[in-house]
């Protein structure tokens, strides 16, 4: 099979991972991949995998000038289903954002009926598209992203620290993780470390470590698996990558309650309402308190990230494009 994989401009870096990671193992079971963008003619291919969808975001136009079946990896829609102030900070920019959103609509009523098929990352994202998008339960297939175990496994030793990693984003929600520790016991409360590029803010607390420059893979890594627990109330997550990561070293969870936080993490942490301080502020306290509840939550982990690996992720792609190549 040959397959040509639509490279955009710009991709965030999580995409890029995903799409690397399926890409080498595609080629890894024998198919030719091939790369191409805005400037290039369509190639001469058997599918056309267009990875880069996130926000909403519609394919190139280029779809509308081929007959090749086009496969589309549709991340979710954060950006239609939160408020704007989620997504856009500066009132010009929330304008700009509602004419994004508007123009994403119309696009996919002309686009979706053009589309093979669409890949999404959660059966949660899946509801939103279905609702946001008009997009039919159909035509969209859930495959789960893996991770690299290279990088992320179990580490023995002390875990010195609570943890939290993304690239800022107000959804984050990465001002009431701050808000929380800050209500905690002083009684061996154990530091929190941010590991949060483009993060706006300054931090005053000496139990606060704000790392707000970019950080490699082999570093975020490195942070995961020394951590005691990793904290994750985002407002919005399709999937949320560092879930999976966290698991994988065998690090308990604390996530929000809502979208794909507990699809992902399942019995791997605990649960909270990401607009209550007073439930993540509990939820920090408990597991520092309740050593049974650690480990427990630690094994689980261990034995959750086992369903998932970019191998597997790798194969349901490829069963995928086959069913769609005349």
């Amino acid at each position: 099979m040959k397959i040509g994989v639509w490279k955009p401009q710009r991709d965030e870096t999580s995409v890029r991972i995903y799409t690397d990671n399926v890409v080498e193992h595609l080629k890894a079971f024998g198919h030719e991949v091939v790369f191409w963008g805005k400037d290039d003619e369509v190639p001469p291919v058997d599918i056309i995998w267009d990875a880069s969808c996130t926000g909403a975001q519609y394919p190139n136009r280029k779809i509308l000038q081929t007959s090749i079946p086009w496969i589309v990896t549709v991340h979710g829609a954060a950006n239609l289903s939160l408020p704007l102030k989620y997504n856009f900070l500066r009132f010009s920019d929330k304008l700009k954002g509602w004419y994004i959103n508007a123009r994403r609509k119309f696009m996919w009523s002309i686009y979706r009926q053009k589309v093979a098929h669409i890949i999404t990352v959660s059966k949660y994202a899946k509801e939103e598209l279905v609702e946001y998008l008009h997009l039919e339960p159909g035509q969209i297939s859930v495959i789960y992203h893996g991770y690299d175990d290279n990088l992320f496994y179990r580490q023995s030793g002390e875990k010195s620290y609570l943890l939290h990693v993304s690239v800022y984003q107000p959804k984050k929600n990465v001002d009431r993780i701050v808000e929380a520790y800050s209500q905690m016991k002083e009684v061996d409360k154990l530091p929190l470390v941010l590991v949060c590029p483009n993060y706006p803010g300054i931090m005053t607390d000496p139990k606060i470590t704000l790392i707000h420059t970019p950080v490699s893979r082999k570093q975020v890594a490195k942070y995961m698996k020394e951590a005691y627990a990793f904290i994750f109330p985002s407002f919005h997550e399709s999937f949320g990558m560092p879930l999976l990561e966290a698991m994988a070293c065998g690090v308990p969870i604390i996530t929000s309650n809502s979208t794909a936080c507990p699809e992902i993490t399942g019995n791997a942490g605990l649960f909270v309402d990401p607009l209550s301080t007073t439930e993540l502020k509990n939820a920090m306290q408990k597991l520092m308190d309740d050593a049974v509840l650690h480990k427990q939550l630690s094994e689980n982990a261990l034995e959750r990230a086992k369903g998932f690996s970019w191998e597997k992720t790798a194969r349901l792609h490829e069963a995928l494009f086959l069913r769609f190549i005349v």
